[in-house]
């Protein structure tokens, strides 16, 4: 593997001489070197599996094409922030039947009229598929569902899906459900509410699932801060909750930026029974931008039964949301805790200390419990 920062061109058009061996190699970053440079380079490479060119903002079709000429046991390929055009990828998804991972995040000029190259070159053909992968990122691409669609019919094995900040409005369900998808990302989609329940009820096997600013303005990060744009509301996310509490596998959920959440309810209401049903099984969990969230909404990380089990969370991110110090009680429950985002919010330094303290002693207290409890380890005098 060879990874490749903050170089010159000499530098990099001197990769060949790392052998016809090599199998992955990294180059990120380089917004000044042309698209040549790098094609340049790919010939030499015939083992290469993993080509990651996230960020090097003029590579395009001439690197694209050789690769797809040069480097036929490609797996995964990260082309996010280039200048790759869709036409550009139809040799590659022909000449690589390896490709598991394919990332094409935040490529400019990527619309339905510019995707049209590609599909009328790849996808008229109805027994074209894109068996092998499993991982495809299109965030931050100016398509529709109708191009995205045709590109998810040709993945049938498709595990992880990221169409964040794309114009999709409808949640492609006969394409998803027909997968075994694991991981999906619809931040900042105007899909609406009653599509993604019905969607994610057909998702079984979801582990890692980001909803966030759902109804933002299409394909806009911008539409994160329009709290007028957002779609999700307490009600929606009530349905949503009956349907995650029964997905046994779930360990992410991001519902970040959502700003009518909370809305509406008083008491605990509708976050406080997704974070008692569904947050406090997961491992991560981003309400950060939630401002309506309070403190008494984390009162469903308290002990929920006889044993006394603790949640599972590892990282909690609540940054810009209205908890204060009344959470530390609840906060001070979750042992597992390794990352905990509190900026932007009213809890004070001193209850953040003292939360500090706290986790450190349940540690202690599990770990001393285990300590007791296992024979081989217990002290005798």
């Amino acid at each position: 593997m060879l990874l490749i920062f903050s170089v010159n061109k000499i530098t990099i058009l001197a990769i060949p001489g790392a052998g016809n061996s090599l199998q992955e190699l990294h180059l990120t970053g380089f917004v000044k070197f042309a698209d040549s440079v790098f094609a340049t380079v790919l010939p030499s490479l015939p083992s290469l599996r993993v080509l990651v060119l996230r960020g090097c903002v003029k590579v395009g079709s001439a690197t694209a094409e050789a690769a797809a000429r040069s480097c036929p046991l490609l797996s995964t390929v990260n082309l996010n922030y280039t200048a790759v055009p869709p036409v550009a990828l139809v040799p590659l998804l022909k000449t690589c039947p390896d490709l598991k991972v394919l990332k094409l995040a935040g490529i400019p000029n990527w619309t339905d009229a510019t995707f049209a190259k590609l599909s009328s070159a790849v996808f008229q053909d109805e027994s074209f598929k894109l068996r092998n992968i499993q991982t495809l990122k299109l965030r931050h691409l100016g398509l529709s569902e109708s191009s995205i669609s045709s590109f998810l019919a040709r993945c049938p094995n498709l595990v992880r899906l990221d169409l964040s900040f794309t114009h999709v409005h409808r949640p492609l369900l006969v394409v998803l459900t027909e997968a075994r998808i694991e991981k999906l990302s619809l931040t900042s989609t105007a899909i609406s509410s009653v599509d993604i329940v019905a969607l994610v009820s057909s998702l079984p096997h979801i582990k890692y699932l980001a909803l966030g600013a759902l109804g933002g303005r299409q394909g806009s990060s911008v539409a994160i801060g329009n709290t007028s744009a957002m779609t999700m509301t307490d009600q929606t996310l009530e349905s949503l909750t009956d349907v995650l509490k029964d997905f046994g596998q779930l360990e992410k959920i991001s519902l970040v930026g959502n700003t009518k959440l909370g809305a509406t309810f008083r008491g605990s209401g509708a976050l406080g029974y997704f974070i008692q049903c569904v947050g406090r099984k997961c491992k991560y969990l981003n309400l950060s931008g939630v401002h309506h969230l309070q403190s008494l909404h984390l009162s469903g990380l308290l002990p929920q039964d006889a044993e006394n089990q603790p949640p599972r969370l590892e990282q909690l991110i609540l940054n810009n949301t209205g908890v204060d110090d009344d959470a530390t009680p609840y906060l001070a429950c979750c042992p597992n805790l390794v990352v905990l985002e509190l900026a932007g919010t009213k809890i004070s330094s001193k209850r953040t200390c003292y939360l500090g303290f706290c986790l450190v002693v349940e540690v202690l207290q599990v770990l001393v419990s285990f300590l007791l409890s296992t024979p081989a380890l217990n002290y005798k005098r």
